[in-house]
């Protein structure tokens, strides 16, 4: 049986006066050290295993994995100066998230931040790791992620020009039993990205069959999907014509 983590008004005094004492003197090296004077950029470092971390945390893992979150948003912020994500190593960055993710298994905050933070970047190569930390997560835990995956799938698609991935995203959340609880219209962004991809048939299959099974019971719902079902017969309607002359 998994420990329970203690609360926060119960946190074990040293391990919060060890994390601020080791952020100061962090704090304290970058203000007065001769790089820091320069403006030099001082990398993301590799962090320590999820075991390592959840032993010092003597169970209070979810301040542990705020902390170390922290430590993380911090890194941009250096001798007084903030420096660009760009900057980053993407892949140690991605591996900080793993890690704080295994110390927290619970907490929604890495994800977050993936998908909210440091999804902010032109670098496509960068964005693909981003998003693929996003799905795998997803598949540990679709209820808890289930949000962040339907935000990388309109990334994946606006930001990163990736339509197959963004399809594979939606469908994994069209998919997903109903013991997992997730709302209508995060089901739906596949058909709605089919639409887009002019695969008007596969949209209006989808939607025939969302109001055929009865899978929709909200009377919104339902309007919302006929009057798409209806847009979508009139647009495969003319480019047929179209096509026909």
């Amino acid at each position: 049986m998994r420990r329970a983590e203690r609360p926060l008004l119960q946190l074990p005094m040293p391990l919060i006066w060890g994390f601020l004492l080791v952020l100061s003197i962090q704090l304290l090296f970058h203000h007065y050290s001769p790089l820091s004077r320069e403006y030099r950029y001082q990398p993301l470092s590799s962090p320590l295993q999820a075991s390592t971390y959840r032993g010092v945390a003597m169970g209070s893992e979810k301040l542990m994995g705020y902390l170390l979150a922290l430590r993380l948003q911090l890194h941009d912020s250096q001798a007084g100066r903030y420096f660009s994500y760009n900057r980053i190593d993407y892949a140690v960055l991605v591996d900080w998230l793993e890690q704080i993710t295994r110390v927290n298994p619970t907490s929604e905050y890495p994800m977050l931040l993936a998908s909210r933070i440091y999804s902010q970047t032109r670098d496509k190569s960068r964005l693909q790791l981003m998003l693929g930390f996003i799905e795998r997560n997803f598949d540990r835990a679709p209820q808890l992620h289930w949000r962040r995956l339907a935000e990388a799938s309109v990334i994946a698609k606006h930001q990163l020009g990736d339509l197959k991935l963004a399809l594979g995203m939606a469908e994994k959340l069209e998919l997903q039993p109903a013991s997992i609880e997730i709302p209508q219209w995060a089901r739906d962004i596949r058909f709605l990205l089919l639409a887009e991809l002019n695969e008007l048939e596969s949209a209006i299959a989808i939607i025939e069959t969302l109001l055929q099974s009865n899978a929709v019971l909200d009377a919104n719902e339902k309007r919302f999907l006929r009057g798409k079902l209806f847009k979508y017969q009139q647009e495969l309607f003319e480019s047929r014509q179209a096509n026909d002359n």
